[in-house]
């Protein structure tokens, strides 16, 4: 197995952790395939991973039909081979391919060096939760209702999903959550609000919460970046393993679409 497909295999499993409390929550998975809709009409909150699988163009088609008669639309990653393969059909199915998320690793052997000292505070219970929310909410420009529904539902002790929140003296500053799988830990939701970022916090956070995991024995970080994220992941020591195409399924008429066995 190659690293791109373990990594996608261990996206899976922590989208899952993410997801699986948000009202209507439908998860169906494979190993390197999941489909993950919410009643949410955001395509962020309604999401396709398809990786290296023998069933991967079943899926893809089954995950369209299934998106469609829940009239949500979908942001859709694929690796790059499957995307190769899989380019026709998921035109013919009316995703749009829009971009690459960088998939990125930290490994063991990379030093990271803390910037600065700063509180660092676990989000765990209604107050901190809350707060570790509004962080996201701004710094995303999501709705403050839709982030408690779809993300603060999964910021429990026992979901998978550890949440931290950094504070500069007493104002919360910047958050960042993370899922562990064995000895690693997959990052996501790095989130700080505009009138706060190029502080350096962001960065100060991340490497106290990885220092922090390899003392607990995490060897290994890897997360999905975008372009202007990507700079700074790079400078901690995150490398490239794949640029994983992007597409979006946009919410259409049902009456025009076409019946997903007429695809097969």
């Amino acid at each position: 197995m190659n690293e791109t497909d373990e990594l996608v295999e261990l996206c899976v499993r922590a989208l899952a952790m993410q997801m699986s409390a948000a009202p209507g929550a439908e998860l169906h998975m494979t190993r390197r395939c999941i489909l993950a809709l919410t009643d949410e009409l955001s395509a962020d909150h309604n999401r396709l991973i398809l990786g290296a699988d023998a069933n991967a163009e079943s899926f893809l088609v089954r995950a369209v039909a299934r998106a469609r008669e829940r009239d949500r639309p979908l942001v859709a990653l694929m690796t790059p081979a499957v995307a190769e393969s899989l380019t026709p059909l998921a035109t013919q199915l009316g995703l749009t391919a829009v971009g690459a998320s960088p998939l990125m690793v930290l490994r063991p052997n990379v030093a990271v060096q803390p910037t600065r000292p700063i509180k660092v505070v676990r989000a765990l219970g209604p107050e901190l939760v809350s707060v570790a929310g509004d962080l996201i909410a701004a710094a995303f420009d999501e709705p403050r209702d839709v982030i408690a529904r779809c993300i603060e539902v999964s910021i429990t002790p026992t979901s998978g999903v550890e949440t931290y929140v950094a504070w500069d003296e007493d104002r919360p500053i910047c958050t960042v959550s993370l899922t562990l799988t064995g000895d690693t830990a997959g990052v996501t939701l790095m989130a700080t609000p505009p009138e706060h970022q190029r502080e350096g916090m962001g960065r100060a956070l991340l490497t106290h919460v990885i220092n922090d995991y390899r003392r607990r024995g995490v060897k290994r970080f890897h997360l999905g970046a975008t372009e202007a994220g990507r700079p700074l992941y790079t400078s901690i020591g995150f490398e490239l393993v794949a640029d994983l195409p992007v597409w979006i399924l946009e919410r259409v008429d049902p009456v025009i679409v076409p019946r997903a066995q007429d695809l097969i």
